[in-house]
């Protein structure tokens, strides 16, 4: 159930988004008009400098504004601001101002007018959308200067085909892989069960059997991450009381079993190290619903 911070934050994303819809469309219309007054040589000049001068200024955001961090990692999805860490990332009085903002006074012609106008009383609105659409512009940019690169000569296949080697007769392994090392009861999976579909921790809701396979490495598929510090924080969790192994994070990747919430490939050991990293020092939104399933855990 949406609290009202929710509620407010998925209004200001609607006002983001309409700015950065703008400001983008704004730009790319603007390049589609001096094309039409630049020969290919020109185009190709034009394009480096303009792809080095953006890749220049967001840098340069990413590096002054910390805020930026979250918003980075996160700017493909839905809810950005709200689904992102960013609300962590804000003080608590711009946690404040943010929240009493009035989203109906918002004038987005004051906005174009003045994009820093409403930086007071919603705090890096104007850097949060020159980010993003600089971000989105620099993308397009780059697909524009590869559609003027000449093809790239194929190889055939043959010539990539290495010697075949002589493997070593497999061995078999006697026993049971525990790579994450738990042994949880059947109790224990329904309370863990219970935990990752309250907090919301997968894009998905799972069932005992699922999340049993999970500890066990033998998922028929994967599991989607619905916000990886939520991961990291039960994670971390179930390793500091010994109910899984401290190298969880290197389990994860190898065995490809949790993919991001946007982008079809397994997390990566930094993925998941950055997000752990994140929730040891400010704790993620939902992290309550973890805490109070992890106490019900240790009662046994």
């Amino acid at each position: 159930m949406e609290d009202s911070r929710e509620i407010q934050f998925r209004e200001i994303q609607k006002i983001v988004d309409a700015c950065i819809q703008h400001d983008y469309k704004t730009m790319v219309d603007a390049f589609s008009l001096k094309k039409e007054y630049l020969n290919e040589s020109q185009l190709k000049d034009y394009l480096r400098q303009e792809i080095f001068r953006i890749a220049e200024d967001v840098v340069r955001l990413r590096q002054t504004y910390c805020a930026l961090r979250s918003i980075h990692t996160d700017m493909e999805l839905h809810d950005f601001l709200w689904e992102s860490s960013f609300f962590e990332d804000l003080t608590s009085q711009e946690r404040k101002t943010y929240l009493a903002f009035e989203c109906v006074k918002f004038d987005m012609e004051e906005y174009l007018q003045t994009p820093t106008a409403y930086d007071d009383s919603l705090p890096y609105l104007s850097v949060i959308v020159r980010f993003i659409v600089s971000s989105k512009y620099l993308k397009y940019l780059q697909a524009q200067e590869e559609k003027l690169l000449p093809p790239v000569e194929k190889i055939p296949a043959e010539a990539l085909q290495e010697p075949k080697e002589e493997h070593p007769k497999s061995v078999k392994v006697l026993g049971k892989s525990n790579p994450f090392q738990s042994n949880f009861t059947s109790k224990e999976i329904a309370i863990l069960t219970n935990c990752v579909n309250e907090a919301r921790v997968f894009t998905t809701s799972v069932t005992t059997t699922i999340l049993k396979n999970f500890f066990a490495c033998k998922l028929d598929g994967v599991l989607k991450s619905n916000n990886n510090r939520l991961l990291a924080y039960l994670m971390m969790k179930l390793s500091a009381y010994d109910y899984i192994t401290y190298e969880w994070q290197s389990v994860i990747a190898k065995k490809q079993l949790v993919f991001g919430k946007t982008k079809n490939k397994s997390l990566t050991r930094t993925d998941l190290s950055t997000a752990n990293d994140n929730v040891k020092y400010i704790e993620p939104k939902g992290h309550e619903i973890i805490d109070k399933y992890i106490k019900e855990l240790k009662k046994g």
